[in-house]
């Protein structure tokens, strides 16, 4: 009997210590579960601001006309690409654009890398302090702005930043909407077959701005 009652104490012990044990592990186990749906949900968010519809992107393969704008300080000029051998990079920014500042390191090293292999121009969609944004970034490209509305429009333009390639006989080759960050930094390293530095993190006091 002694030896009995000893193991039902023993068992009633055991009991009265894993209860708060199990409790722990299930509060542990809640808390995971919520932080995974955030981060989900957060991606998810991220995502569908890095991923426009299909309708609003520039279909590959679509002949596209030459581009008027106005030169940074100079007159209005006409962007034709037979006038070069290479493809034409068009990377379309706003100086007050947050997710153009992030992904600037990235464009930049794309321009240091394949300057060789594809003319690049920037398009500026405002000319608000674009003096001095280009200067601030070291931007080594021709920057061009003062785009028509019959050209916003043929071109699908308005999402910052944006990315189109275009073949020296006026077809685009590709077009991207947004920085470049998932899916689409990959694509992006894929077709110029370079690696990218990733996205830049900016100052709290700039991106609270923005």
């Amino acid at each position: 009997m002694t030896v009995v009652g000893t193991s039902s104490g023993a068992i009633g012990v055991t009991r009265l210590v894993s209860r708060p044990v199990v409790i722990l592990i299930t509060s542990t186990l809640i808390l995971s579960v919520t932080l995974n749906v955030l981060l989900a949900h957060r991606l998810g968010n991220l995502t569908r601001m890095q991923s426009p519809r299909i309708a609003d992107r520039l279909k590959v393969g679509a002949s596209v006309p030459a581009i008027a704008a106005k030169r940074l300080d100079g007159p209005r000029e006409v962007i034709s690409y037979p006038d070069t051998f290479e493809p034409t990079v068009l990377y379309i920014f706003t100086p007050p654009c947050s997710w153009c500042a992030r992904n600037m390191d990235n464009f930049r090293t794309l321009v240091d890398k394949e300057s060789g292999h594809y003319r690049f121009i920037g398009l500026s969609l405002s000319e608000e302090t674009l003096t001095e944004y280009i200067a601030r970034n070291d931007l080594k490209f021709p920057v061009y702005s003062g785009l028509s509305p019959e050209t916003l429009k043929t071109y699908k333009l308005g999402s910052t930043p944006q990315t189109i390639v275009i073949s020296p006989e006026g077809k685009v080759l590709q077009d991207w909407v947004g920085a470049y960050v998932g899916d689409q930094k990959s694509q992006v390293e894929a077709f110029f077959h370079v690696s990218l530095p990733g996205l830049r993190e900016l100052p709290k006091a700039e991106a609270a701005k923005n």
